[in-house]
């Protein structure tokens, strides 16, 4: 029997799972929900749905109707706690958009339920399962660079047209935990170091038509070893740019440097001149999510690091809003 694969939200990157789905046999979009109409009538002609697919402005109502057996949920960021919690009653995998939660409140609850429920549950920072930071995890783990010594990186975006529900605080969780984290976790997975604590600043200097959304951000962070790590935000990329974002990611080691800028990665050591490394076969994130539900085993993201990652970022929210440094508990990490 085909698993029941049910959308809540139509926002942020649910595109990336649905152009999964007409590769998997064993998957079958039967719902979807969101609180813009106009979407829902496009969802017959998304990948891997169809006429078939019903369609809901009230995802409570789609739970209760379809029982799927995974959600894909990308709504706003106000509402994905709650989503997962009612999930989490009813024993329904999900995959999440990010951050898990836009409170640590929040984020307490959720892991608890989760914890207490047994339901897979995943986030997507699929930027893990892109070749070049495929290429530098397996580098760095391989002594290539040495001990870590400092890193850091980018996420600039164009700002184009933002949806409303980004505009404002009360649905839009910020730059930082929306943006931030996925450089912030990619840091923190290829390199291998904990964070212990940030510092942050963030502000819109110049879109005031964009409302709460900050237009830059930049934090700083102290590591597990006593280095140190920055990060740089942006919705600033010019709109002649030849792609919507410049991603970029660099690791310093005591042995050599390992840095990605424009999906090509460049290692330089003491004893070898840089070189463009050859990049592995991406993974198929919602194929091996289905896959770790079927076998009964963690997927390629698994929960303890969606929620230790979305945990940093909002930390480092908070450095920023506070003016002062965040630390960073100890956590199972997993």
């Amino acid at each position: 029997m085909a698993v029941r694969v049910a959308f809540i939200g139509l926002k942020g990157h649910w595109y990336s799972v649905a152009e999964e789905l007409p590769q998997l046999r064993e998957a079958s979009w039967v719902a979807a929900a969101d609180d813009n109409a106009e979407q829902l009538k496009r969802v017959p002609d998304f990948p891997g749905a169809g006429r078939e697919t019903r369609t809901y402005l009230d995802w409570r109502e789609l739970l209760e109707k379809e029982q799927p057996d995974v959600v894909v949920e990308c709504g706003t960021d106000r509402d994905r706690a709650e989503i997962i919690l009612a999930c989490a009653e009813r024993g329904i995998s999900v995959v999440a958009e990010k951050p898990l939660a836009k409170t640590r409140e929040e984020l307490d609850r959720v892991r608890a339920a989760v914890e207490a429920s047994g339901i897979l549950v995943s986030m997507l920072i699929t930027m893990r399962c892109t070749p070049p930071f495929l290429a530098i995890k397996q580098a760095v783990e391989s002594g290539a660079i040495g001990e870590v010594c400092q890193g850091g990186g980018q996420k600039s975006y164009k700002l184009g047209e933002r949806p409303e529900w980004q505009k404002s605080r009360e649905t839009f969780s910020g730059i930082i935990p929306f943006v931030g984290i996925h450089i912030m976790d990619l840091f923190r997975w290829c390199s291998g170091r904990e964070f212990t604590e940030v510092m942050a600043y963030q502000s819109n200097a110049g879109h005031p038509e964009v409302g709460d959304l900050e237009d830059n951000a930049c934090v700083i962070a102290r590591l597990d070893n006593g280095a140190s790590a920055a990060f740089r935000l942006d919705y600033c990329r010019p709109a002649a740019a030849p792609t919507h974002g410049d991603d970029r990611l660099r690791i310093v080691g005591n042995k050599g440097v390992i840095e990605t800028i424009g999906g090509q990665v460049m290692l330089t050591t003491h004893d070898r001149e840089p070189r463009e490394l050859a990049l592995p076969k991406p993974v198929a994130f919602f194929a091996d999510f289905l896959a770790a539900r079927r076998e009964g085993r963690a997927p390629f993201i698994p929960f303890a690091e969606c929620a230790r990652i979305t945990e940093i970022v909002l930390r480092a929210r908070e450095a920023a809003e506070t003016g002062r440094p965040v630390p960073i508990p100890e956590g199972d990490g997993a």
